[in-house]
């Protein structure tokens, strides 16, 4: 089986912007990595991996679109066998330790039994295994979550799970009381897949929104969302609504230079900021009612 890659090599610090077009959704890829060159201190390249070359073609005009107006970037494709793929692709994804638990992203390393507390999470999606900086944020924000509570009785809702990393790291945590949901029917899957690998049981893993829950009259002492900021913004009435009184919020994928939009957004909600955390140019925030 052929696996077809595109290369994007450009100025670092702009494969961000190529990082917010895959969260958008706007792209149908397998996976993506990003390395940035050791001989090379100036540059980054984003590797995005896809199905067929008609795929592969979308991808790039798509890319295209959102890039034109940087100065230098060079575009490479080549077919790639399905094992160089996944050689390729896994070898970015390495465990790394939130709190007392290890996040294993790579298949190579699944049960090797190095890690006294691992979470599993080894489907192969690069957007929610943990490596992007939304995810890392937000699990960090779950941890101090959970340092501050007693996690095990509170109610948590995973609003758009994706591969489902956020809902098992508050399963490791303690919390059983777990909402997990998403658009995205292979998200759900994929949540369920992952679970089972971690011999966990999530009993609520829903296809659907904010709104859906909202309609099954449920509502949440934690609340989760790592989404892309319009969306946080748009939805952001919604996820309010999940709130029980007195409880918390945790919002990422929150880009830098919008940060000032969902501050707007949350004042106008009428909830309060708590706590603040920032990789590069991504924002996680916590808040209360």
């Amino acid at each position: 089986m052929l696996i077809y890659s595109l290369s994007i090599k450009l100025e670092r610090g702009f494969e961000d912007i190529i990082e917010a077009v895959i969260e958008s959704g706007q792209l149908n890829i397998l996976g993506f990595n990003i390395e940035f060159p050791v001989e090379d201190s100036t540059s980054a390249i984003v590797n995005i991996y896809n199905e067929t070359e008609d795929i592969l073609k979308n991808n790039l005009s798509i890319i295209e679109e959102n890039i034109k107006d940087i100065a230098n970037y060079t575009l490479t494709t080549k077919q790639l066998k399905s094992e160089e793929y996944l050689t390729s692709y896994i070898e970015f994804l390495k465990p790394f330790d939130i709190g007392n638990i290890t996040i294993v992203p790579n298949l190579k390393d699944f049960h090797n039994g190095e890690s006294a507390n691992p979470l599993y999470i080894a489907k192969q999606y690069a957007f929610g295994t943990g490596t992007h900086e939304t995810t890392s944020l937000a699990l960090e924000m779950i941890n101090e979550y959970a340092n501050n509570n007693d996690i095990a009785p509170k109610s948590i809702a995973d609003i758009g799970c994706g591969s489902g990393i956020l809902s098992l790291f508050a399963y490791k945590l303690g919390a059983r009381n777990i909402t997990s949901i998403d658009i995205d029917n292979d998200a759900v899957n994929c949540t369920l897949d992952n679970a089972s690998y971690n011999d966990i049981k999530i009993d609520n893993v829903i296809l659907g929104s904010a709104k859906d829950l909202i309609n099954m009259n449920l509502k949440f002492d934690l609340v989760i969302a790592n989404i892309e900021t319009d969306i946080l913004i748009e939805i952001l009435p919604d996820l309010k609504s999940l709130l029980k009184q007195d409880s918390t919020l945790i919002l990422s994928g929150i880009l830098l230079e919008k940060e000032s939009f969902m501050k707007n957004a949350i004042r106008e909600n009428k909830l309060n900021i708590i706590l603040r955390k920032s990789k590069n140019d991504w924002v996680s925030l916590m808040l209360k009612q």
